[in-house]
């Protein structure tokens, strides 16, 4: 799709919601608006479809989740610094940067706000970082579910090289949580029904990959090959019921569950009395707070982290549609990334 801009339009990702109550995700022309005093234009290099992306997108964020309609979707993203407002320090043009969701209380960049899945977009810059040179670009864009990880299971205490981890749901969110527990040192087991996300969970460092819709007991298949059915810590992270019953079940006397997947509360048959027969301590977290992105950012530099393998694809923004279509099929892809087709064109992203 080719829209014509002038210098007052810029090509962006709108969300509607029509009469019936449908809601709709398309590139289209939108105003272009002027840089604020304390904010940034940002040139994007790519933009994360996020899960909460498509669940805002199919209604099915929880009810106290506010969402304005229109807006500019996105909230994941990394780009370069294209001006600076008259009363920003800290930042120059050509900065790579970039920046948390977290507006205030309930309000968020890319739901109650217009987002970053533009052409360009502004930002306040106190929302922003710089990417470390040892960074890439493309890691930085992958980095607020790495943030989300970071945030929960410092929530836990931790994570050390002593812990068996059980993971359930092998995205963004469930992937950056196998990478920082094999960091750590930690065993780790990963768990999805996606023979390509239980591959990736492999080669990013969980001792073994499970599909748990397998008819075998998945706690004989996990002793088999761990030594020990049950685990220190269970994260899921894919909001899927079953999964959620599963988390308990995985836990060992004195385990913490954490609860991390974002979904509509379902019904699910759960052994609730293993909370307590178990001793466990069940807890969530959701989000990454913006005090806490300093130090994943130096995580990610120091500990040479490389986030790119949880990039599957990268779309033009102008086939925004498609992307998000793409990224509701677990079976063929991980994270999928939009970029602005002129990036696209000149293969420049790194």
């Amino acid at each position: 799709m080719n829209l014509n801009h002038d210098e007052t339009t810029v090509g962006a990702v709108v969300v509607r919601k029509d009469a019936q109550g449908a809601i709709h995700a398309a590139y289209e022309s939108v105003q272009r608006r002027a840089v604020g005093p304390d904010e940034l234009l940002i040139a994007p290099a790519y933009m994360g479809i996020c899960g909460t992306d498509v669940e805002q997108l199919h209604g099915r964020m929880p009810e106290t989740f506010v969402i304005n309609f229109p807006h500019t979707l996105g909230h994941e993203w990394s780009g370069t610094v294209a001006a600076v407002g008259e009363a920003v320090t800290g930042f120059a043009v050509g900065d790579r940067v970039l920046g948390h969701g977290h507006l205030g209380g309930n309000d968020w960049f890319g739901v109650t706000h217009d987002g970053a899945m533009a052409d360009e977009f502004t930002v306040p810059a106190r929302m922003c970082f710089p990417i470390p040179d040892s960074v890439s670009t493309k890691t930085a864009a992958v980095i607020e579910p790495f943030v989300c990880v970071f945030t929960a299971l410092r929530k836990i205490g931790g994570v050390t090289a002593g812990d068996v981890v059980h993971v359930y749901g092998l995205g963004a969110i469930g992937l950056s949580a196998v990478i920082q527990a094999h960091v750590a040192g930690a065993t780790v087991v990963a768990f999805d029904p996606s023979p390509l996300r239980r591959e990736l969970a492999e080669k990013l460092g969980a001792q073994l990959s499970v599909n748990p819709l397998d008819p075998e007991p998945l706690a004989d298949r996990v002793a088999a090959e761990i030594g020990r059915p049950l685990a220190d810590i269970v994260v899921e992270a894919s909001g899927v019921p079953s999964a959620q019953s599963m988390a308990l079940e995985s836990a060992d006397d004195d385990g913490r569950v954490l609860l991390m997947g974002v979904s509509t509360p379902r019904h699910e048959p759960a052994r609730l009395g293993l909370v307590q027969q178990r001793n466990l301590t069940v807890t969530s977290s959701t989000g990454a707070p913006p005090p806490v992105w300093p130090a994943a950012i130096r995580y990610v530099e120091k500990a040479g982290i490389d986030l790119r393998p949880l990039v599957s694809s990268v779309y033009p923004l102008t086939q925004a549609a498609e992307a998000i279509e793409a990224a509701q099929k677990p079976g063929q892809e991980v994270k999928v990334l939009l970029t602005p087709d002129a990036a696209l064109a000149s293969g420049s992203q790194t």
